[in-house]
């Protein structure tokens, strides 16, 4: 199994997610949180299995809410670049922390 190594701003991405769901309803952002570590957790099962976006980044979207999880897999190692809402501008982000990534 590969490792998992993750931009220093996804702990950020996923704690302005959760704290925005749980403003909006007590618990929900348990539920996003839950989502989103199945997700993950299907990431590190098999990370070849969903697609290729642009750039060599995939996208693992979650199941219950409008996020994905982008990534982009190496020879040693999977990288997971962001925690973002589909509606965001996602190329972007995804150019500047694959720029900032061997950084961190």
């Amino acid at each position: 199994m590969l490792t998992l190594k993750r931009h220093r701003l996804v702990g950020a991405d996923f704690q302005s997610a959760f704290g925005w769901y749980e403003d909006q309803c007590p618990g929900l952002g348990l539920e996003f949180a839950e989502d989103f570590r199945r997700a993950y957790h299907r990431l590190r099962q098999d990370p070849l299995l969903y697609a290729i976006r642009f750039a060599g980044v995939r996208r693992l979207n979650l199941d219950r809410f409008p996020y994905g999880i982008f990534y982009a897999v190496k020879p040693e190692e999977i990288r997971v670049l962001a925690v973002l809402h589909a509606s965001r501008d996602t190329e972007e982000i995804l150019a500047e922390r694959r720029r900032t990534f061997s950084r961190d």
